[in-house]
């Protein structure tokens, strides 16, 4: 008999759970008692002890440099293009430079570049071995030519030189830089601060390397794998502390006797807890796989026969597997045989509604230019210019028919064009000198295939909108084979010289869902029948011409299409 999935998986997932809880109580209690969180606090309490001692004695050699840079502006010229300092000047400085070394211990070397001349003091702590004071006054020289800061910038950086650690700041005064070197060793914790038996590495960490301070090199990954705050690894207590004064961490590593017990007791458990959840993980795979990956790799299957249109495809509910499963493929054995009904159902559907649509559009294309037309009769029938009005009617008897022919929801470019000019005409006899139309399409072009009334709608906008009837309008329509990156066919260009379009009406007409809008009525309806038609929606481009007036583009493209609305 079939077992519920439901039910093995729930007792897989309990025995899981209380593994897990067995391993966090265990956990908690030895690993995360007093002991961690008291070394822990304490290595805290140290770190910030430390870190402020070394953020004081930077900012005290910052105070020598300041001092040094002051003396600098106050003794010459320090404005790029100045003179060179005097030698009087010179000496002076080097006596001040000299004193500061001598005052302060922490300080290595403290040096003077003019960067527009070969003067260069360089003093340094008479307790640096000579190659490596050779190596930093060679290596300051340059380096300070591109770092440096202005006087208020108190940061320093950390360098690395010659796998020493260095804290660097130099100061830029006009064309001089002031400079001064601290060797990152000088600031080892005091004895004092720590018990005989604890066990303290310090690092200075930036953001390419990490120094040594004191303490044990080999400890260097631990103080690579902290990030800022603190931490408990294989018995260290780690914390990483921000300098205020630098660029850099400066890293405490503590590990005080009798530091390893607590962690080897915490990391058996965690072992025999792991090796149990690794267990019952490969159990549950191996379940999940039977039991649920296969049934639903079926299920897939099985929808994609049904999508190729295989609708008598059918599951084995013996293969299942569980009975849920059993269901499922019941329930998709039972939807399969109703599939092909509901897609014929609901593609009728959706054809029936598109048509309704089109012929909303297309209608709303016809009554007020009738309405038009006959009031434009009724008014000259007050002008008393019967020839006028006889050439106005029988232009409006062409456009009639033309507007109610029903042999076809497709025309030619030659016969809307034919059409178009009619139109004009009529709109000349009411507004004399108020339009002028010029044709400009190809021949091959005249013969094309275009949706009924879809040419004619853009002449008629640029009538509503641009038409002032106090400066003539101007309009051109142009016709030419088109070809750009997915689109072959022809292009139908409509250009006035009216006020163009808004931004406001641009964004509405780019909104297919926007049908009803009542400015430029009849732009949306082209875009919406266009959409429809050839189910693209990038074939009716709109925009203004940079000399001023509308440009509209109709693209119409090469391939025969099967329009499902056609015969309305």
């Amino acid at each position: 008999m079939k077992q519920s999935l439901i039910r093995k998986a729930i007792i897989l997932t309990v025995s899981i759970l209380i593994t897990s809880i067995l391993f966090f109580v265990v956990t908690t209690l030895t690993y995360n008692s007093f002991y961690v969180q008291t070394i822990l606090n304490a290595n805290e309490n140290l770190s910030a002890r430390w870190t402020s001692d070394i953020d004081r004695r930077l900012d005290n050699i910052y105070e020598h440099l300041y001092d040094l840079a002051a003396t600098l502006y106050q003794k010459t010229e320090v404005r790029p293009g100045s003179p060179e300092m005097d030698y009087t000047i010179k000496i002076e400085l080097q006596d001040a430079m000299n004193h500061k070394v001598l005052a302060s211990q922490d300080t290595t070397v403290l040096f003077l570049l003019d960067t527009e001349s070969d003067l260069y003091l360089y003093y340094h702590n008479s307790a640096l071995v000579q190659s490596v004071n050779y190596n930093l006054k060679l290596f300051m020289k340059q380096h300070c030519l591109e770092h440096h800061s202005s006087l208020n910038n108190k940061t320093w950086d950390v360098l690395e030189i010659l796998e020493h650690g260095y804290y660097y700041k130099a100061l830029s005064m006009g064309k001089y830089i002031v400079g001064a070197v601290s060797d990152c060793r000088n600031y080892s914790m005091d004895p004092t601060w720590i018990d005989d038996d604890e066990q303290i590495s310090l690092f200075i960490r930036n953001d390419s390397s990490t120094i040594l301070c004191q303490g044990d090199p080999g400890q260097k990954d631990y103080a690579d794998a902290v990030a800022e705050g603190s931490s408990f690894q294989d018995g260290y207590a780690i914390t990483a502390d921000w300098q205020n004064s630098a660029k850099a961490s400066a890293i405490l590593i503590s590990r005080p006797k009798g530091a390893g017990m607590p962690l080897r007791i915490a990391s058996i458990f965690m072992i025999l807890d792991s090796a149990i959840c690794v267990i019952l993980v490969f159990v549950l795979m191996y379940y999940l796989n039977q039991k649920v990956r296969k049934p639903i790799r079926k299920l897939v299957d099985a929808n994609q026969e049904v999508a190729k249109g295989n609708f008598d495809y059918q599951l084995d509910p013996d293969e299942s597997g569980s009975t849920e499963f059993e269901e499922l493929f019941h329930s998709f054995n039972d939807m399969s045989g109703k599939i092909e009904k509901l897609t014929i159902e609901s593609y009728d559907l959706k054809i029936k509604r598109e048509q309704n649509r089109l012929k909303m559009l297309r209608a709303q294309m016809r009554p007020h230019t009738f309405l038009n037309g006959i009031t434009t009769i009724s008014n000259m029938t007050y002008t008393s210019k019967p020839e006028e009005i006889r050439k106005y009617i029988s232009s409006f008897a062409s456009f009639t028919r033309y507007m109610l022919h029903n042999a076809g929801d497709w025309t030619t470019v030659k016969d809307e064009l034919r059409h178009i000019d009619n139109y004009v005409n009529m709109q000349k006899i009411r507004f004399p000198n108020s339009i002028e139309i010029t044709y400009n399409c190809s021949p091959e072009v005249l013969e094309e295939k275009i949706p009924y009334l879809t040419l004619f709608s853009l002449v008629e906008n640029s009538f509503k909108h641009a038409m002032t009837l106090v400066d003539t309008m101007y309009v051109e329509i142009t016709g030419e084979p088109y070809e750009e990156e997915g689109f072959k066919g022809i292009r139908l260009i409509e250009e006035d010289n009216g006020p163009g379009f808004s931004p406001e009406a641009l964004e509405k007409l780019a909104d297919l869902d926007d049908l009803y809008t009542k400015e430029h009525l009849g732009l949306t309806n082209v875009h919406y029948s266009m959409n429809l038609i050839y189910h693209r929606n990038d074939l009716l481009r709109l925009m203004n011409k940079p000399e001023g007036g509308a440009r509209i583009e109709l693209l119409i493209p090469e391939e025969e299409v099967e329009d499902e609305t056609a015969g309305m």
